[in-house]
């Protein structure tokens, strides 16, 4: 899938997003943030604009590290811009699309907001595979996306199809996210929902 397309979207994307679906974006994008700690590994992979990167970078404070995974080069600058100086050391950008080229340190915490629903089955099962070897055994994993809700489908249908034309998305519907966290050893732990439950934010534990 050529995710750098998305570079066509990031000069209005949370602009975007903030007029399909209001606070609530913004909101679920800092959902569990305040449990990771000082010091901790956290690799976060499709981050795009980074709105929540500065809260992230003061939670690990200098002993700790962000790894910034984006493939869009324009979202990544735009991430890069949200850090003041005192926080542009606690993270690593990568610009990169190449699962099996993640990091090979031992992260506490994984974060993928709206991504798998992004990536088809195959790329989910590859993403998976990578994060179980690059992860500790005690890690957490924060999911963000969109989920299926009846009163929602005509608006889900739209948004799927914009992106399919726009950035080549492979997807005609949402992931089994639970399928997926389960087959690979991730144990939900709780989880947060906006928009009455299509968007929602899940905290998985590592089994």
């Amino acid at each position: 899938m050529k995710k750098n397309l998305y570079d066509k979207v990031a000069f209005f994307y949370d602009r975007l997003a903030m007029a399909v679906l209001g606070k609530a974006h913004r909101e679920s994008k800092y959902a569990f943030l305040d449990m990771v700690e000082t010091g901790e590994q956290v690799l976060y992979i499709g981050g795009g604009t980074g709105d929540n990167l500065p809260m992230l970078a003061n939670r690990v404070g200098h002993q700790g590290k962000i790894f910034f995974v984006e493939a869009s080069q324009k979202m990544m600058q735009k991430a890069k811009n949200q850090l003041t100086p005192n926080q542009v050391d606690r993270v690593v950008f990568l610009h990169q699309t190449d699962f099996s080229r993640l990091p090979t340190q031992h992260f506490d915490w994984v974060i993928t907001q709206y991504l798998l629903d992004i990536l088809s089955d195959e790329e989910i099962d590859g993403l998976f595979l990578a994060i179980n070897q690059r992860t500790k055994s005690s890690a957490h994993w924060i999911l963000v996306d969109f989920f299926d809700q009846s009163s929602m489908q005509w608006l889900q249908w739209l948004m799927i199809h914009f992106f399919r034309l726009i950035t080549d998305n492979p997807r005609n519907d949402l992931p089994a996210y639970y399928q997926f966290f389960k087959k690979h050893g991730w144990t939900l732990r709780e989880e947060e929902k906006y928009k009455g439950g299509w968007i929602k934010a899940v905290c998985f534990r590592k089994s």
